[in-house]
């Protein structure tokens, strides 16, 4: 069977390449992030928007190249070769008053099941983690301030089961976003083993994930350079 790549375009803006076909999420515009931040760099057929916050949802362009777009799409649905199931969640720790609502992404392909978990703003409970179990990597929002506590993160990453998290959605140098860096993040994963690639991608399969649980930190894409090329494999 074919690896999936996942490449991380910064951000929460993720790509998933399987089969000759790319799905990306949460695209942002570079600009609206900070100095030196560029647009990502993708030809994708699919994008899925979580939420309409402007880091979230610059999708036009890719609409514009042809891709197909789902604007905070909820229920199962089929974007070949992606079996995707999008479910609300809230933005904040008051159950939506503050930001509203988001939606997470399951996207299964490739034997591997893969959960985005947007701006969630508060601990996952247990109808939501049933909703979107079982799962092999979760993508988390690592920086906190606008999204759930770091440590929460780490726990709604271990009540959905997976095996691998990749964080996303935190501070990294020039960024105007008042996020916290992944140190923050780190240090309340005592539990996971941390692996730092040299890459913004990795090549996953079903049979290669680890047996121990995993964080897998990836390069964020290189500044006027793109996406940094192939991906590592896992």
């Amino acid at each position: 069977m074919s690896r999936v790549t996942l490449r991380w375009h910064g951000h929460a803006c993720f790509e998933i390449v399987y089969g000759g076909r790319s799905l990306l999420i949460d695209p942002h515009d570079g600009g609206s992030l900070g100095v030196g931040f560029e647009p990502p760099r993708a030809n994708p057929d699919y994008v899925l928007v979580s939420h309409e916050h402007y880091d979230h949802n610059a999708a036009e362009p890719f609409a514009a190249a042809g891709a197909r777009v789902v604007r905070e799409g909820t229920g199962v649905f089929t974007l070949e070769p992606f079996r995707v199931k999008g479910v609300r969640l809230p933005h904040d720790e008051f159950e939506g008053r503050l930001r509203g609502y988001v939606v997470a992404y399951r996207v299964e392909v490739g034997g591997l099941v893969i959960v985005h978990l947007s701006d969630l703003g508060r601990r996952l409970v247990d109808r939501e983690v049933e909703e979107l179990r079982p799962v092999d990597v979760a993508l988390v929002p690592a920086g906190g301030v606008y999204t759930l506590h770091p440590r929460q993160a780490l726990e709604s990453a271990e009540a959905l089961g997976a095996r691998v998290v990749v964080p996303m959605h935190y501070w990294l140098p020039g960024m105007h976003l008042p996020l916290e860096p992944l140190d923050s993040f780190l240090r309340y994963a005592k539990k996971w083993r941390v692996v730092r690639l040299e890459s913004s991608s990795v090549d996953l399969s079903r049979d290669g994930l680890p047996e121990e649980r995993s964080i897998l930190v990836l390069q964020p894409p290189r500044r006027g350079g793109g996406g940094g090329g192939g991906g590592e494999g896992m």
